[in-house]
């Protein structure tokens, strides 16, 4: 699939090559909005490709004045392989999994060639959402897997600008899941959930929400999918939001050789589910309500 006349304005750019992990809807979502909102200009060409149709010699084809947009992991760790020819900025992956993937393949000293917009949030984002919608005074519970391992005293420093206290667990086997959940909720007024996919996948989520549902904690997911499979709410980005971000990167590039640093999302969405929170027997804002009050709150943060 090729674009033909996408055009964006980094005027240092020969053409922008965004690779997609799959055709999955989510990274065509990104691939098309971002599309939508660099047709303003004239100056640089844009294609698609996909990973599992992309021949060897597409890259040694393309000029070296370009930028690869790596849109999911599996993207992400092909274009990590690849000699470091071109800037690659790396959209729609945990924190977690891309500083493994950087540092597997000797990417980590290579910020400005190999960045990344992260689908995750912030912890400080995260925790302002507890705050928002829990009583003073919560005590968050964390699960962390081995992917997730290091983020403990970034979670504590976070917590502690937010005044909230948290309370980690860190499992190392699947055997120990169940166990290290239930000695957080008994110590805990909420569970943060952590994109780690040790820990939340298909095969845990489903007993992680029923089993602190039946203990009325309540659990913050990190996606709108979590929220309605019984999460109390989630902050996230869009496949949309991050496009968003992403061209505006591309608009200020001074130099094809030189992205930003790795970061959070900068545009973010509130989901809420108020079933969840009436069986609770707890009361909480709009969605709207509470993405202007985030919003407000991490401005005056800054």
């Amino acid at each position: 699939m090729l674009f033909s006349g996408i055009t964006a304005s980094a005027y240092t750019l020969d053409n922008i090559t965004i690779v997609l992990s799959d055709e999955g809807s989510a990274y065509e979502e990104f691939a098309n909005h971002l599309n939508s909102l660099l047709q303003a200009s004239n100056k640089t060409s844009v294609r698609l490709l996909s990973l599992k149709n992309m021949a060897n010699d597409e890259f040694s084809r393309a000029t070296a004045n370009q930028l690869v947009i790596a849109v999911g992991t599996p993207a992400m760790v092909a274009m990590a392989q690849k000699p470091a020819t071109n800037p690659v900025l790396n959209v729609l992956v945990p924190r977690a999994t891309f500083i493994k993937t950087a540092k597997q393949y000797n990417r980590s000293q290579d910020q400005r060639r190999f960045s990344a917009v992260y689908m995750d949030q912030s912890w400080s984002r995260q925790l302002r959402l507890i705050r928002a919608t829990m009583p003073p005074r919560s005590k968050v519970g964390i699960l962390l897997g081995r992917e997730s391992s290091d983020y403990i005293s970034a979670l504590q420093s976070a917590a502690k600008e937010v005044d909230l206290a948290v309370n980690i667990e860190s499992v190392t086997d699947d055997a120990e899941l169940l166990n290290a959940l239930r000695r957080l909720l008994s110590n805990s007024n909420v569970i943060l959930a952590v994109p780690d996919a040790q820990i939340y996948n298909r095969n845990n989520i489903s007993s992680i929400l029923l089993t602190s549902y039946r203990q009325q904690v309540p659990l913050f997911g990190f996606s709108a999918s979590y929220v309605k499979a019984g999460a109390l709410a989630a902050v996230y980005s869009t496949p949309a939001q991050i496009s968003q971000q992403v061209a505006e990167i591309i608009s200020n590039l001074s130099s094809a050789s030189s992205l930003p640093a790795p970061q959070y999302p900068r545009y973010f969405s509130v989901n809420t589910n108020p079933q969840v929170a009436r069986s609770l027997g707890l009361s909480i804002d709009s969605d709207i309500e509470i993405q202007r009050h985030l919003r407000l709150t991490s401005e005056l943060a800054q």
